[in-house]
């Protein structure tokens, strides 16, 4: 087993920030912060399309649907977004100028396999690479789950994964798995958050060289289907939780217990 080494450093029993999205967004599936600090995109279950979120005014913009089917989540990087779709065919979709008439997007295809079901997508800014975490694996009740890198200069996934990650290592129930579902860097550590949904809900961190810092679990009262995760450029921690039996889905943000961590200014 590996122990939590790190104390986690957001108080997850006290958001600063709470969000109920209006009911035709109870399908959010990931969400990334924008550069502004006070805005985020998201998208849904239900198409290949950006959305915004105003923190500030809490208004909801959408912009053009490229395709149907599944979006499990999304990566900004300045005015360029990258969409990741899952299904039969796992493809990467690359929105330039997303958020203006003039966007255009190109679609890669991703070399994994549907059980692998990949579901989150973050921007590794340093590397200039796209992380993708796979809630599933390809090989019968296998308990690893594996995470890739998309070249964002040859625009292709490497074959072999970046991190394995096994829940032997911090679960002790062997019916119990973690299946990532959403997938961030930490703006100033550095380090690799992922949240799970299905099977049991947790965080775990883990250094980009393949080390768990931690492993925590979810309030299944509080995160009811927490799918998507991201940091402001400011430090704080923001989750998404889809809508079920009638709610609607929200977003909570947590700022870090750290003094030296800066908190986001609203009015």
């Amino acid at each position: 087993m590996i122990p939590n080494t790190m104390h986690f450093p957001y108080n997850l029993r006290k958001p600063i920030k709470s969000y109920s999205l209006p009911t035709q967004y109870k399908e959010i599936s990931g969400i990334s912060a924008l550069e502004n600090n006070s805005s985020l995109a998201f998208v849904q279950d239900e198409a290949v399309q950006i959305h915004t979120f105003d923190l500030i005014s809490e208004r909801v913009l959408e912009y053009a649907k490229y395709d149907d089917g599944d979006s499990e989540d999304i990566a900004i990087a300045g005015n360029t977004a990258y969409l990741l779709k899952t299904g039969k065919h796992p493809a990467i979709y690359k929105v330039t100028n997303f958020n203006s008439k003039d966007s255009h997007f190109k679609r890669y295809n991703l070399d994994l396999q549907k059980d692998q079901d990949p579901e989150g997508l973050c921007h590794d800014a340093k590397r200039n690479r796209l992380l993708i975490a796979c809630k599933g694996s390809s090989k019968k009740n296998d308990r690893t789950r594996s995470i890739y890198a998309f070249n964002l200069q040859s625009m292709q996934m490497d074959h072999s994964p970046v991190l394995v990650i096994d829940s032997q290592d911090f679960l002790t129930d062997p019916e119990d798995t973690f299946n990532p579902s959403g997938i961030a860097i930490h703006p100033q550590s550095d380090d690799l958050y992922i949240i799970g949904s299905k099977g049991v809900k947790m965080i775990t961190c883990f250094g980009l060289d393949g080390h768990c810092k931690g492993a925590w679990r979810l309030n299944e009262n509080q995160f009811i289907q927490p799918e998507g995760i991201a940091f402001m450029p400011s430090g704080e921690l923001v989750i998404s939780s889809e809508g079920e039996k009638g709610e609607k889905a929200q977003i909570l943000m947590f700022s870090c217990q750290e003094e030296s961590r800066k908190p986001i200014i609203f009015p």
